[in-house]
């Protein structure tokens, strides 16, 4: 998985129904967050990018999910 496929934007979703999509470190930077905040996991830079696919082989994402205060 190359950021440089199509756009050079990826997305990620979660098995939850979470998605994300964006350029490769805010992709990265907010998969980590969603799992240690709602899966109480870690994972790393390439698990991360394991999961991700190119926005061109998605289409449409939805919006990101709204920063939560606190």
């Amino acid at each position: 998985m190359t950021a440089s496929h199509g756009t050079g934007r990826i997305t990620v979703r979660c098995a939850c129904g979470w998605e994300w999509a964006g350029d490769v470190e805010s992709v990265v930077a907010a998969t980590q967050e969603h799992g240690r905040r709602t899966h109480n996991m870690e994972s790393t830079r390439d698990q991360v990018l394991a999961m991700a696919r190119p926005v061109d082989d998605v289409g449409e994402s939805r919006e990101p999910e709204p920063p939560t205060a606190g």
